[in-house]
């Protein structure tokens, strides 16, 4: 009974120890029965452990507020931002044309820079694919505005969103989300995509100069694919190599 009533009364004296305010005699008292217990000595190691300031409560929920009023900031400043972008070409347009036309293409580019921007910022998880998809939708919307502008409101250029907008706007959507499942299901490196993305670049450059008319004969074939092609080629191939060689060494082994 002594003894428990000796550790109750020593660690009933720690925190005062620790902060250095007992007298000479009552510390020697209190090292003297540390040296023969081992259960008074783990308590002052826990006693003079550091508390984390992440596992304190309060702190997590003032970081969390701490973060949320930054991003509420941030969009208040986006926000206006993209307001008085609008506002000042809308007052421009008129002033200079008399009435509204580019200003459409403005404020559908704005929509296709700002969205996917809030899109990245206010998801919880798999920011890059959402924000790419919002990429995707906004890319059609802001060619369809620029179609519509161009050819009914400032009678420029011909009708070209169905024959070469759609169909290259859909082929570099498909090499992009390529890539990106390449990621997802394979766990693909980056320097494996850039170059999956680099090679599948040279046919789609040669489409998309097929439907805009670029080529006449066989000599334009060659000399575009010497100027764009060759090079992507050569830099897929180096990438293509590299990445390979990472995603052989990344892989873990098999223990048998």
């Amino acid at each position: 009974m002594g003894q428990r009533l000796e550790c109750d009364t020593v660690r009933d004296l720690l925190p005062v120890y620790i902060d250095k305010m007992t007298s000479e005699a009552t510390n020697h008292a209190i090292e003297e029965h540390l040296e023969g217990c081992r259960e008074c000595c783990a308590v002052l190691e826990q006693m003079q452990r550091p508390i984390p300031a992440e596992t304190a409560p309060e702190v997590k929920d003032f970081k969390k507020f701490l973060r949320k009023s930054k991003m509420s900031i941030f969009y208040w400043i986006m926000g206006i931002s993209a307001v008085a972008a609008v506002i000042t070409c809308f007052i421009v347009n008129l002033a200079v044309d008399k009435e509204l036309s580019w200003f459409y293409i403005v404020v559908a580019g704005i929509v296709t820079a700002y969205l996917p921007a809030y899109v990245w910022i206010a998801s919880p998880k798999n920011k890059f694919v959402r924000a790419l998809a919002v990429v995707n939708v906004c890319t059609f919307g802001l060619l369809a505005v620029v179609q519509y502008v161009l050819y009914y409101l400032m009678d420029s250029g011909d009708l070209w969103f169905w024959k070469v907008g759609i169909p290259v706007a859909l082929m570099w959507t498909v090499i992009i989300w390529f890539a990106v499942a390449c990621d997802i299901f394979f766990h693909a490196n980056s320097v494996l995509i850039v170059a999956i993305i680099a090679l599948l670049a040279v046919p789609a450059n040669c489409i998309t100069n097929i439907l805009a008319g670029e080529y006449h004969n066989l000599n334009d074939y060659f000399a575009s694919f010497v100027s764009n092609g060759l090079a992507n080629v050569v830099i897929g191939m180096i990438l293509l190599v590299i990445g390979i060689v990472i995603q052989i060494r990344k892989k873990p082994s098999v223990k048998r």
